[in-house]
This record gives structure tokens, C-alpha cells and sequence, in this order.
């Protein structure tokens, strides 16, 4: 799987596609969760979201596993061009399912926007519960993805678009993962709670605050 293609295009062919309704789902609960110290972001892309973090919390240091060095690099110019100092992000270019936190690492906030749904099944069984062997007690789980719509000409919608993603992005990057999966029950099994969830775009998309 590898995004570095697409990541010279991604804003634009996000922008046509939902608007601005990608980022308002990632940054919709940022104003609601207690300030972090540290911060674990996994497949950051370009770093939108990561801009509006920092700037929200200037004194959190953040660790961000990306699998794309185009990615990575357009970060970088970002938070640059946006005043935010290097010492403040930690860019780690890895494979999310084979990168390993520190023994030591207690993140009190994780972020997963638009991530999760890159895997399948089998390997979100591992995954989860390892990203939160590097929480620490207490910590938030930032978490925004697409979902399919449970009944009506919504949900028909929602799976067409749903669909023609997953046909795209296994065309163009390789993706694994061909369908939604369900990460509550591993989210629960790894001691977290949701708090607070909200929906955008008729329901296609969706965030939410879970705590240990």
C-alpha cells in the first residue's frame, strides 16, 4: 500500500469530492478534549489536521506514523509555512502494522482519521489492540471515518460511494482492505469508552471521542 502517487493530488481531489467536510469531521472534537501532552497520529497524509492541532495545543509534542515520504515532506511544508516549529512534531515514515512505540510510550491522546478503514479485518484484530498498548491511562482516541447508512436512500448512497473509494484506492494505491469494518468491539476490549460521537455529510462520515 503506498499513497506517495495520489499525495501530490490529494487535497484537491478531496476538496472535490466532500468540500471541506473531510477536515471538519477530523477537527470537530478538538475544541472538547483535554489538553494532551502527547500525541500519537497515525496516517497524518498532508497534515491538515495536524496544523489545527498544534495550533490548538502548542505545548503537546506529537509522533505522527505515516507510510508515505511524499506525504511526510508536504507535511513538513505545511507546519513551515504555517509558523509551527519542527521540535514540535516527530515524523516517523513506517508501516503502522510493523512500526513499534517505545517501551516507555504512554500517548494520552491517539488520532485515527480516515485510517482505520485502509485494513482489513484480520489485521485491524492486531492493530487496534497494539496502538493502544502505547496509550496511557486515562488517554483519548480521536477517531473519524466513513460508515455505511443504516437503512433508506441514504444507506444506498453511502454504499456506492463507499464502494467506488475502496474500487479506486485498491487500483491506485494497492489498499488491502476492500470494505468498512467495525473497530468498536476492539476499541471496548481495549478499555475504551465512547464519549461523544457526531455525523457529517447525510451520515456518510463520522467522528468520535473515546477514553480509557
Amino acid at each position: 500500500m503506498s499513497f506517495d502517487l495520489l499525495a501530490p493530488h490529494y487535497r484537491w481531489m478531496e476538496a472535490l469530492c466532500a468540500g471541506g467536510q473531510l477536515q471538519r469531521c477530523r477537527t470537530a472534537l478538538l475544541a472538547g478534549i483535554s489538553a494532551p501532552q502527547q500525541v500519537l497520529v497515525y496516517g497524518e497524509g498532508n497534515g491538515r489536521f495536524l496544523v489545527e492541532l498544534c495550533r490548538r495545543f502548542p505545548t503537546a509534542q506529537v509522533t505522527v506514523v505515516e507510510a508515505s515520504a511524499v506525504m511526510i515532506e508536504l507535511a513538513r511544508v505545511r507546519l513551515r509555512r504555517e509558523g509551527i516549529a519542527d521540535t514540535q512534531v516527530e515524523f516517523i515514515h513506517a508501516d503502522a502494522l510493523t512500526w513499534q512505540p517505545a517501551e516507555a510510550a504512554a500517548f494520552d491522546l491517539v488520532v485515527t482519521c480516515f485510517f482505520l478503514d485502509c485494513f482489513r479485518k484480520d489485521q485491524l484484530q492486531q492493530l487496534v489492540p497494539f496502538i493502544a498498548t502505547a496509550a496511557a491511562a486515562g488517554a483519548q482516541w480521536l477517531h473519524a471515518d466513513f460508515q455505511i447508512a443504516p437503512a433508506g436512500v441514504r444507506r444506498v448512497c453511502s454504499r456506492m460511494i463507499v464502494g467506488m473509494l475502496y474500487a479506486f484506492f485498491r487500483w491506485a494505491t494497492r489498499l488491502p482492505a476492500h470494505e468498512l469494518v467495525d473497530v468498536v468491539p476492539y476499541l471496548r476490549a481495549a478499555g475504551f469508552t465512547r464519549w461523544e460521537r457526531r455525523e457529517f455529510l447525510f451520515g456518510l462520515l463520522f467522528c468520535e471521542c473515546w477514553k480509557r
